[in-house]
């Protein structure tokens, strides 16, 4: 008898009673999301993948971690090759450098220039406030040579002379401009005061502090740049993949170094929807290690997705057979230490 025939005997002894039996178990098996029993899914520890790369583009100098390296926030993982930029500060330092001197020569050379346009307002207003003073002398010279000449005193010479010189004297100040102090000050033929001349200072002088600022703003930017070229891990967690290497040239937004972190104590799962009864926010569940035999974990679940989403390949309880159902976060009772991806039995009971 061949071993085709044998089978098909074999089979043919099977009472047909367990045959509708097996098949009614693999429908009630396939109708709740093809679980292992009542209740029962496939959960793991949900890792979250953190990719740390460059926000320009550049050439990877060096990698200073190794998969596997546990990292802290802010530490340097990698770094880029700083030199291009560092051609630039420098040649940033000698502008700002330069505008800076420019500024110091400007500030010198408009500080004398509006210092010597105040020494002429000064001698300017002096020279009237002496005219004024020697035309009120002249006048009472004049005044009293009237009354000496009413009596025959002096001579009519002298006091036309004196009557010379006042016309003079008057003439020359009715030439002089009049106008208020702040029209005079705005002649040149007033001294202004300090705090005017010190704004003027700056209104010179602000072009020159312009370009310095921008020059510092240019360099600020350049210091900020050099430091995005030094990759820190974001978060604290586990290297999970290192895929550039040293000499590579990237482009802006390539990854360098995937980071895996977790979120501590916290086991990630798909329900059935005809099962999602059982698993309510707040219910209790229990978790069995998958392939281990292991104490029994107890939880409670957190979260409880609102929507039906396909169920990924991983915690499929086969996976070339699609699933869907909905995604609900348990949390240890007791918090113990779990590794990013680490697969579960999830039950309700």
């Amino acid at each position: 008898m061949s071993l085709k025939d044998s089978i098909r005997s074999g089979i043919g002894r099977i009472p047909a009673w367990l045959l509708v039996a097996v098949s009614a178990a693999g429908f009630w098996v396939l109708s709740h999301g093809m679980t292992l029993g009542p209740g029962t899914t496939v959960g793991y520890v949900e890792e979250r993948l953190h990719s740390v790369g460059p926000v320009q583009a550049g050439r990877l100098k060096e990698v200073r971690v190794v998969l596997g390296q546990f990292v802290k926030a802010g530490e340097i993982v990698a770094q880029l090759d700083t030199r291009p930029l560092d051609l630039r500060r420098q040649r940033v330092q000698a502008e700002l450098a330069q505008a800076k001197a420019t500024l110091i020569a400007e500030q010198d050379q408009q500080d004398a220039q509006l210092q010597r346009g105040q020494i002429q307002a000064v001698r300017a207003h002096a020279d009237v406030q002496r005219m004024r003073a020697e035309l009120r002398e002249v006048d009472q010279s004049v005044k009293r040579l009237s009354t000496l000449k009413a009596k025959q005193l002096v001579r009519l010479s002298e006091v036309e002379t004196a009557r010379r010189q006042q016309k003079s004297i008057a003439a020359d100040l009715s030439a002089r401009p009049r106008a208020s102090t702040r029209e005079l000050e705005l002649m040149g033929l007033r001294p202004r005061p300090q705090s005017d001349q010190q704004r003027r200072l700056e209104e010179r002088l602000g072009p020159y502090r312009i370009a310095v600022s921008v020059r510092e703003a240019e360099l600020a930017e350049l210091e900020y740049a050099l430091g995005e070229l030094t990759l820190r891990a974001p978060v604290d967690g586990i290297v999970g993949a290192i895929l550039q290497r040293p000499g590579d040239a990237l482009n802006a937004g390539a990854p360098v170094i995937t980071i895996v972190t977790s979120r501590p104590g916290h086991i990630v799962a798909y329900v059935p929807e005809r099962q999602i009864r059982n698993y309510q926010q707040g219910a209790a569940v229990y978790l069995r290690k998958v392939g281990v035999v292991v104490t029994t974990l107890r939880a409670h679940v957190v979260e409880l997705a609102p929507m039906v989403e396909e169920v990924p390949v991983r915690a499929r309880p086969t996976p070339s057979v699609p699933m869907w159902g909905r995604r609900i976060v348990v949390k240890l009772d007791e918090p113990v230490p779990l590794l990013p991806g680490d697969a579960f039995r999830v039950s309700a009971r």
